[in-house]
């Protein structure tokens, strides 16, 4: 009978790591996450702005379709105090008990955003109140342009044009042409 021996005579068996091959790693590991944390705490900041505008954006193509699905007008509405964003059906109104029909609250930007102002086709630029976005059965609205800002000072702004869907955004704070 043959025994098997899993290593030469006269050797030790050398099973795990050697403390200078565990220092190494965790030195790497230490310096890649020195270097990673505050671009990934800076890309956090950056992103709520970009998340908040996305919505936005989103929202407004949302409403557009619906209008020109069922073709009737509808409203965007925004509370620039309370940073808020509805939207409804603008249905004119039958009675003078009727009441328009409550607008659903369908996004609050995050606390580290807020609106700098909005302006819509020649109207002047609004910073505080309420506004609202008539959009028509074709889905249309007048350019409309929003400035969004954050605790550090990064403006971003997104521009609405009346006829074409694609909406544009900037990093920077533009105007109207």
């Amino acid at each position: 009978m043959v025994f098997f021996t899993p290593h030469p005579p006269g050797r030790q068996r050398q099973d795990g790591f050697t403390l200078l091959e565990l220092i190494m790693v965790s030195l790497l590991i230490t310096i890649s996450l020195a270097v990673s944390v505050p671009r990934f705490r800076q890309a956090l900041v950056v992103d709520q702005l970009a998340a908040d505008s996305r919505k936005i954006i989103a929202l407004v193509k949302e409403v557009r379709v619906r209008a020109s699905q069922e073709q009737r007008p509808y409203l965007i509405l925004i509370d620039l105090d309370q940073e808020k964003i509805s939207f409804q059906a603008d249905q004119p109104v039958a009675k003078k008990d009727q009441e328009r029909p409550p607008a659903r609250p369908v996004l609050k930007l995050s606390p580290s955003v807020r609106f700098q102002d909005i302006q819509s086709g020649s109207a002047e630029k609004k910073t505080s109140g309420e506004v609202s976005l008539w959009v028509n059965r074709q889905g249309y609205m007048d350019q409309t342009i929003f400035h969004l800002g954050d605790e550090q000072d990064l403006v971003m702004s997104i521009v609405i044009s009346p006829f074409l869907p694609g909406i544009k955004v900037h990093d920077s704070y533009v105007g109207l042409e």
